[in-house]
């Protein structure tokens, strides 16, 4: 039986280290990287990007605390 992914821990990570990952994102569409199917890859971009910047003010709002 395969286990099920529902959770990813974001323990003793910072709003820093999201941003970075943003960083990279818009480095790869500025330089038009991509890899496999262009339409399919762009459709995944854009759901990571929102999740992304969702954990990004998520991170940066001072009413939540990332556990260490």
């Amino acid at each position: 039986m395969a286990n099920q992914l529902e959770k990813v821990s974001i323990r003793g990570l910072r709003a820093t280290h999201f941003e970075q990952i943003a960083w990279h994102i818009h480095n790869t569409e500025r330089d038009g990287y991509y890899y496999g199917n262009k339409e399919q890859y762009d459709k995944r971009k854009q759901k990571i990007k929102i999740w992304i910047n969702n954990l990004i003010s998520m991170a940066r709002d001072k009413n939540n605390v990332i556990p260490k």
